[in-house]
C-alpha cells in the first residue's frame, strides 16, 4: 500500500474578500514605503508590479478556485487575515471592489472599465490556505517564489532570506527551506548585506535595488570583491558588515562605476563589462585611471598602454581614436546644429591640424 504524500500545514478554506488584508511585510515593498492602511499597500502595488492584467484576468474569467491565497490570522484586527501570497491578486481584487480605492490608482479610468464587466463585492467569498503563523508559510510561499514559476527576482529572493536568517534560522536552514543551494543562499545573503552598508554609507540605493542582478554579478567577481575587501557568501559572518570599515570608500566606488549617482554615469552598461571592470580594478594603472574619471574603455586603454614600445603606444590611441571618429559619423547629422557638438568638432579639426603640422615639419626636417 502507498504512503500518503504529506499534506502542507494551511488548512483549505473561503473568507470574505473585505476580511482580506495587504501584507506590509511583503518582500515587494520597500521598507520606507511599508504601512498597515490596506489601501495605500494596494495603490503602490497597482503602480509598481503590475496589478491590472491580473484584474482584467479576473473580470474576464473570474477567481480561480485553483490559486486560493496564503494567509495568517491578522494580530491587529480580530476576524481579519493577513495575505502572505497572492499579495497581487489581492490587489486587483480590492481594485475591481471598491470604487474609492481604484480612484486613487495611477489610470483609474481604465480600472472602472475593467470593474464594469464583473461585479466584485466586498463580502465575495475567496478561496485561501489558511495558516496559524508565517512560520508554516515559509516553504510554500518561497518555492513558489524563489525556485517556481513566478520567480522573485534576485532583490527579492535576498532579502526574503535575510528576513528568515534574522528570525534564527541558518543559512543551511534557510537553503533547505526554500530549495536552492547553500551556496547561492549565502552570496545572497552577503549581497543584501553590502546593499544595506551601502545605504548606512549614505549612498542613494535606489537604483541598486532595481538592478540588484547587477550587484550579485560583481559580487562574484573576485577582483571585484578582492577590491572591497568582501568575503565568499560561505564565509560572511550573519550579523556583521561584510566589507570591512577601512573599505567604505572602496564599496563607494564600485558602487557608482556600477550604478552611477546623480552626478555620474555608469561606467558599464550590461553585466558583461563587470568582468573587464574587475580586470581594470585589479590594475593600478587601470585603478587610477578609473579615479582620475577615466571611462571604462579609457582605463583599459591605458592598461594596453602599459609596457608597450612608444610607437605601438602611440598606434594603438590613433586607432582607438580614428575608430570613435568613425563610430560617431553616422550619428553627427542628427545633431549638426548643437552647438556643444560643433564645438567639439573645432576641437577635433585643431588637434588634427596640430597633428598633421607636426607630421610635415618632420617631413621637411628630413628632407634637409
Amino acid at each position: 500500500m502507498s504512503e500518503p504524500l504529506p499534506m502542507s500545514a494551511g488548512k483549505l478554506g473561503s473568507v470574505p474578500l473585505d476580511a482580506l488584508r495587504l501584507d506590509p511585510e511583503n518582500p515587494r515593498i520597500p521598507e520606507t514605503h511599508r504601512s498597515k492602511d490596506t489601501a495605500e499597500l494596494a495603490t503602490m502595488l497597482e503602480m509598481g508590479f503590475e496589478a491590472f492584467p491580473v484584474a482584467q484576468s479576473i473580470a474576464e474569467l473570474g477567481f480561480f478556485n485553483a490559486e486560493p491565497l496564503i494567509v495568517v490570522p491578522s494580530p491587529d484586527e480580530a476576524g481579519t487575515w493577513i495575505v502572505v501570497e497572492g499579495n497581487r491578486r489581492l490587489t486587483a481584487l480590492i481594485g475591481l471592489a471598491y470604487p474609492d480605492v481604484r480612484s486613487g490608482f495611477a489610470t483609474p479610468e481604465r480600472w472602472e472599465d475593467v470593474a464594469k464587466k464583473r461585479a466584485i463585492s466586498p463580502k465575495m467569498s475567496i478561496p485561501v490556505v489558511m495558516h496559524q503563523s508565517r512560520d508554516t508559510t515559509h516553504a510554500e510561499i518561497a518555492r513558489v517564489h524563489v525556485v517556481g514559476k513566478l520567480a522573485w527576482r534576485p532583490f527579492m529572493q535576498a532579502r526574503y532570506i535575510a528576513a528568515r536568517v534574522e528570525e534564527g534560522r541558518t543559512i543551511q536552514e534557510v537553503a533547505d527551506l526554500i530549495g536552492i543551494p547553500k551556496s547561492k543562499a549565502a552570496d545572497l545573503y552577503r549581497d543584501q548585506a553590502v546593499l544595506n552598508q551601502a545605504a548606512e554609507l549614505g549612498l542613494e540605493t535606489s537604483q541598486v535595488e532595481s538592478a540588484f542582478s547587477l550587484l550579485t554579478v560583481a559580487m562574484g567577481s573576485t577582483k571585484i570583491r578582492s577590491h572591497v575587501g568582501a568575503p565568499l557568501g560561505s564565509q560572511t559572518v550573519i550579523g556583521e558588515a561584510p566589507v570591512p570599515s577601512e573599505k567604505s570608500e572602496e564599496l563607494k566606488e564600485i558602487i557608482q562605476w556600477v550604478f552611477g549617482d546623480n552626478e555620474h554615469e555608469p561606467l558599464i552598461s550590461d553585466s558583461r563589462q563587470i568582468s573587464q571592470l574587475g580586470n581594470v580594478v585589479a590594475s593600478d594603472v587601470g585603478l587610477g585611471a578609473l579615479r582620475e574619471g577615466k571611462t571604462l574603455e579609457e582605463a583599459k586603454q591605458r592598461i594596453q598602454e602599459k609596457g608597450l614600445d612608444p610607437l605601438k603606444a602611440l598606434t594603438l590611441k590613433l586607432t582607438t581614436a580614428r575608430n570613435a571618429l568613425a563610430a560617431a559619423s553616422s550619428d553627427v547629422s542628427e545633431f549638426a546644429m548643437d552647438a556643444e557638438i560643433q564645438k567639439l568638432v573645432e576641437d577635433i579639426e585643431s588637434l588634427a591640424g596640430s597633428i598633421r603640422s607636426t607630421i610635415d615639419d618632420v617631413d621637411a626636417e628630413s628632407v634637409v
